[in-house]
C-alpha cells in the first residue's frame, strides 16, 4: 500500500503515516553517494555511465551487496580510467561527450597531482551547498 492509501484508511495524511512508520523503524533510508557525487546532478544526467557506476562503487564501499556482474563491470571502469589517468568530473552544461554521450554533464578530465587517487575532482563550487549534504568527504582513491 502506498502512504496515501494508508492515510486514506485511517484518515489522515501521507506525510504523517510517513512519520509514524520512520518513528518505528519501517522507512528504509537512500543511500548516501554523496562521496561518490557530491554534485547536484540534473535528472537527465542521472543515468549517464559514470553516475550509475559511481552510485554502484558507493553502495560497494557502503558494505552493500551488490550483484557480481555490476563489481566486476565497477572494477573494470576503475582500472580503465586508471589507465587513462583521468578522474571523473560533472558540469551541469557540459554537452554530450565520451563519457557521457547522450546526455552531457559527466565527463572525464586529465588527471592533476591534487587529486591523488581520487576518482572523481569536485572542487567545493561545485557542490550543492542547498543539499542536505554538507560536507563532502574524500572519494574514493583508485
Amino acid at each position: 500500500m502506498t502512504y496515501a492509501e494508508i492515510a486514506e484508511e485511517y484518515g489522515t495524511t501521507g506525510g504523517a503515516v510517513y512519520w509514524r512508520l520512520r518513528d518505528a523503524g519501517g522507512v528504509q533510508t537512500r543511500p548516501d553517494h554523496s562521496r561518490y557525487l557530491p554534485w547536484k546532478v540534473k535528472k537527465d544526467h542521472s543515468h549517464a555511465r559514470p553516475a550509475v557506476l559511481l552510485r554502484y562503487l558507493s553502495r560497494r564501499d557502503q558494505g552493500d551487496v551488490i550483484p557480481e556482474a555490476k563489481s566486476r563491470q565497477v572494477d573494470k571502469w576503475l582500472i580503465e580510467i586508471k589507465e587513462a589517468d583521468v578522474v571523473v568530473c560533472y558540469d551541469r552544461e557540459m554537452p554530450p561527450n565520451p563519457a557521457s554521450p547522450v546526455t552531457g554533464g559527466f565527463y572525464y578530465s586529465k588527471r592533476r597531482p591534487e587529486d591523488g587517487d581520487n576518482v572523481i575532482r569536485c572542487s567545493p563550487e561545485d557542490v550543492d551547498y542547498t543539499s542536505k549534504v554538507k560536507k563532502v568527504s574524500e572519494p574514493r582513491t583508485v
